[in-house]
């Protein structure tokens, strides 16, 4: 979403680490998370993303093989396997039960996951739950469910409704309460998450994922964009329109030109993300079936070649940051072809950058902010995929404005885009997880080619060697 954005951490208190402490708050912690040289495959992307473990809660790093497994469950050790269990802090999935182990996955509070055998068993010391094939975390971080409430708001289950202030720095309270502790202010420029709680809101009061509350007459709620793009759409070049217009049907010169009815203009009338065929480009008109429109209201889906390197299976994404169209293929088949919103290109700092990538994380929901000079912060950001250090593809829940740049460097896409296409790369991500993490984990990702074909001298990417191995390479 943003250009390398940082994670957003809070305290143990649920105060917010100001921006330009993060980056020493996550190096600390991961210091301390490396008992023996443990974490050496803690990718340094992942940092910068704000997808490990942000310490809002006490960190399992050097405790969680101290002592016996937790006595919370029923009986007083964990039932035989397969059973279900939550996570009651932020961890990492291991790809074996080693501290040692590639990470797969993160889970945060709230996080549930289903147990299928333990190493060595369930009531050992140090014990390790197995995640079936999809890896390993220390049995001591689990619990018995139900996941409390407490837990939930920031659980991979949580879907919210997102908001903004208005009219200055509103409070968060510890309770639904003019007379509650007061927790801290939100700014009034920050996009922010919100646990559906009916009852409550009727008395005026909004849940934050933390437990908080807000006053909802200090929140406007975003209404999100209900766009779609074509999928399983043909292979075929056709046009999105961007705005409103109306096609002009084709001049016969020898005809004299008669003002149109009324009638007749509203049936040559295509509204705002319409899609066309696209017949031909002449003289900065796009040519469609009944007449043309001006090239500047529309934005153009061409078929991309298959880059050379990406194979006949593999799942591979294509920006075109030209006209704001990002297409996804199967091998040479396309599946996908929808608008989106990069960066400005007119700020160094917010420009999507150009380049061969690869998927290196897939999060249900993450909040992200700016660099320290940009005090942006967006909230549980949902159907992130990060490919580019801190930029991700992903929902945007606070515009409907796509096919213009827009970002702060990440590619925004309509939530329901995002959605089917956080479904569609791979790997899939296991139910009730937060992340899970390809490169890290060796597992299989999809490509993402980011470009600008209307560059002078631009040369179309037709090459992915420089990343095979899972590295990221820029042009």
């Amino acid at each position: 979403m943003e250009a390398d954005p940082e994670p957003a951490v809070r305290s143990a208190s649920g105060a917010r680490v100001p921006a330009l402490a993060t980056v020493f708050f996550l190096l600390a912690l991961v210091a301390l998370a490396r008992p023996a040289a443990a974490q050496v495959h803690a990718d340094k992307a992942l940092q910068n993303a704000g997808l490990l473990p942000d310490g809002g809660e006490k960190s399992l790093a050097l405790d969680d093989f101290c002592g016996p497994p937790p006595r919370d469950w029923a009986g007083g050790t964990p039932p035989p396997p397969p059973f279900g269990a939550w996570s009651m802090a932020p961890g990492y999935v291991r790809r074996e039960p080693k501290m040692a182990a590639r990470l797969t996955g993160v889970l945060q509070r709230g996080d549930t996951v289903n147990v299928t055998a333990c190493v060595p068993d369930c009531k050992t010391p140090k014990a390790w739950a197995i995640l079936g094939n999809d890896g390993a975390v220390p049995l001591r971080s689990l619990r018995a469910l139900p996941v409390p409430p407490e837990a939930y708001g920031t659980s991979a289950a949580a879907r919210y409704a997102y908001g903004r202030p208005v009219g200055g720095s509103p409070l968060v309270f510890a309770a639904p309460s003019n007379k509650s502790k007061v927790l801290r202010k939100e700014k009034s420029d920050f996009r922010l998450a919100f646990v559906p709680n009916p009852a409550q809101a009727q008395r005026g009061w909004l849940q934050r994922p933390d437990g908080g509350w807000m006053r909802a007459k200090e929140i406007k709620l975003f209404t999100p964009s209900k766009f779609e793009g074509v999928r399983d759409g043909g292979q075929g070049a056709f046009v999105f329109v961007r705005r409103k217009t109306v096609i002009q049907p084709p001049r016969d010169p020898k005809v004299k030109v008669v003002k149109p009815t009324a009638e007749q203009i509203l049936a040559r009338t295509v509204n705002r993300y319409d899609h066309l065929p696209l017949l031909g480009e002449k003289n900065g008109r796009v040519l469609v079936p009944g007449g043309s429109v001006s090239a500047s209201v529309v934005r153009v889906v061409r078929p991309v070649p298959r880059p050379k390197g990406v194979a006949a299976a593999d799942r591979w994404v294509h920006v075109d940051l030209h006209e704001q169209v990002l297409t996804a293929y199967e091998g040479d088949q396309r599946v996908l072809a929808t608008l989106i919103s990069s960066g400005k290109s007119d700020n160094k700092s917010h420009m999507t950058q150009e380049g061969t990538f690869k998927v290196y994380a897939k999060s249900v929901h993450t909040s992200m902010r700016g660099k320290p000079w940009d005090d942006y912060y967006a909230e549980e950001v949902p159907w992130t995929m990060h490919y580019d250090d801190g930029r991700a593809l992903h929902g945007a829940y606070w515009h409907d404005q796509f096919g213009i740049e827009k970002s702060h460097g990440c590619v925004n896409l309509s939530p329901s885009d995002a959605a089917w296409l956080f479904q569609w790369i791979p790997p899939h991500l296991p139910d009730g997880w937060h992340s899970v993490l390809p490169v890290s984990g060796k597992l299989q990702t999809a490509w993402v080619i980011v470009e600008d074909p209307s560059k002078a001298g631009h040369k179309p990417v037709r090459h992915v060697a420089a990343v095979e191995k899972g590295t990221l390479a820029k042009k």
